[in-house]
C-alpha cells in the first residue's frame, strides 16, 4: 500500500467564485487555497493534498471542485515552454535553442511547435526532452506524464457532451 504524502499542485476553472461557492470549496477543501484572477475570469485553486500519489490527489480535488460546481478546466504544468524557457532548462543560450528549432543547427527534427500566443510559440516540454535525451545527449529527466494526462482527460472531459460515439474514443484509451 502507498503511504500518504503531500501533494502540491493548482487547478485552474474558467469561471469566477461567488460568495457561495468559494465558501463551500473552503468548506469542503481545506487543504486548498483560492488565487482569483481577473474579474470575470476563472480561479486558480492552488492545493497541498495528503494523497499516496499525485494523480489520486488530482483525480480527488477535481471531484471536489465539481461537487461546489465550480470544474476544473486544467491542472497548472510546466509542459508548454517557449524557446527561452528551454534555453534555461538545459543551461544553453537562446540562440542556439532557436537556431535547433529553425534547423540550422543540431541533429533536425526539433519539435514542432505546440502552440503560439501573441507571436510567442510554445513547445511541449515532453517531447523537447525526449529529443534532447537524443538527439543531443543532454541528459535532461523525463517529465513527469501525470499532469499532461491529466489536461488531456480534463480536455475530453469537457467535449465528451459535444462527440458522438464518445465510447469508441474512451475504447481508444483502453486500447
Amino acid at each position: 500500500m502507498n503511504a500518504m504524502r503531500l501533494q502540491q499542485f493548482t487547478l485552474l476553472t474558467d469561471r469566477s467564485l461567488d460568495e457561495s461557492a468559494r465558501a463551500a470549496l473552503v468548506e469542503r477543501c481545506p487543504d486548498a487555497t483560492i488565487a482569483g484572477g481577473p474579474a470575470g475570469s476563472g480561479v486558480m485553486v492552488d492545493f497541498a493534498r495528503e494523497a499516496p500519489t499525485l494523480v489520486d490527489a488530482i483525480v480527488s480535488a477535481v471531484r471536489d471542485l465539481d461537487t461546489v460546481g465550480v470544474p476544473a478546466l486544467a491542472v497548472r504544468d510546466d509542459d508548454l515552454v517557449t524557446l527561452a524557457t528551454i534555453a534555461e532548462r538545459v543551461g544553453r543560450s537562446p540562440e542556439a535553442v532557436r537556431r535547433w528549432a529553425a534547423g540550422s543547427a543540431g541533429p533536425g527534427g526539433f519539435p514542432a511547435a505546440a502552440e503560439g500566443r501573441r507571436g510567442t510559440a510554445y513547445y511541449r516540454w515532453t517531447r523537447v526532452a525526449c529529443w534532447l535525451r537524443l538527439r543531443l545527449e543532454i541528459p535532461v529527466p523525463d517529465p513527469e506524464p501525470v499532469l499532461a494526462a491529466v489536461n488531456l482527460a480534463l480536455q475530453l472531459r469537457a467535449l465528451a457532451p459535444r462527440v458522438s460515439r464518445m465510447d469508441a474514443i474512451r475504447a481508444l484509451i483502453a486500447a
